[in-house]
């Protein structure tokens, strides 16, 4: 057997992990940790796990309400087997939403990798723009309103436009989901990250999302979006 990595497995992980040396010093952080940290300072994360550090060697479990901005989670778990090094781990809230009167007259089956895809290629042509992309290849077609799902990117790519760089990231929602004519569906999380964001026509984009039951969440440097995933019409 290959020699196991462990660093790919906690990158499976959406809730943040990180591990601090005695000094505070970030030894390691997964991908979600990153962007936490666009959110809070490092410090703060290192005095939380150390007030909330067991009294000896292992590990402690402890429900707590945090905020950092939109972000929110209800549980932490600190421990570490060193006086050199201490880990935490943050558990986000999971997410609920109800709409009625969903509909999916409109929609076809997609496949929105492909339909980011061809997003992103419209972009580019007016834009020169670093873009870094990250899509889950497992993720199944969707059904979605194609026409108003393709405004929606859109519009939200033409606020990246004075950016020097953007991440898009498409994969699955863990522990969210969306109540859509009271049945429960997992959801597909879209984040699109970068230096700087034009926010004047956040109103028509989140009139779009109420339209195709998608939640949003525009920040002055990124929008997070997350998607009914409706494998059945």
């Amino acid at each position: 057997m290959s020699t196991l990595d462990f660093q790919f497995f906690t990158n499976m992980d959406t809730n943040p992990l990180l591990v601090f040396d005695h000094n505070g010093k970030i030894l390691f952080l997964n991908d979600s940790a990153e962007i936490l940290m666009g959110y809070v300072s490092a410090s703060e994360i290192y005095s939380l796990a150390v007030n909330n550090a067991p009294q000896d060697f292992g590990i402690k479990n402890s429900s707590i309400e945090l905020s950092y901005e939109h972000i929110n989670f209800y549980a932490i778990t600190v421990g570490y087997s060193s006086d050199e090094w201490i880990a935490i781990k943050l558990y986000y809230r999971p997410l609920s939403r109800k709409y009625s009167n969903f509909s999916t007259k409109q929609h076809t089956i997609t496949d929105i990798n492909k339909m980011l895809h061809i997003a992103i290629n419209q972009f580019t042509i007016d834009n020169d723009i670093d873009i870094r992309i990250f899509l889950d290849s497992e993720l199944p077609n969707i059904f979605l309103n194609q026409n108003d799902f393709l405004k929606l990117l859109r519009k939200t790519f033409a606020t990246f436009k004075y950016s020097k760089h953007m991440h898009i990231t498409l994969k699955l929602g863990i522990g969210d989901h969306i109540l859509l004519n009271g049945k429960s569906y997992k959801v597909i999380n879209l984040k699109i990250e970068s230096d700087k964001r034009i926010t004047t026509t956040d109103r028509s984009i989140d009139e779009l999302c109420n339209e195709l039951c998608v939640i949003p969440n525009l920040q002055k440097k990124s929008v997070l979006f997350d998607i009914p995933l409706i494998e059945k019409n």
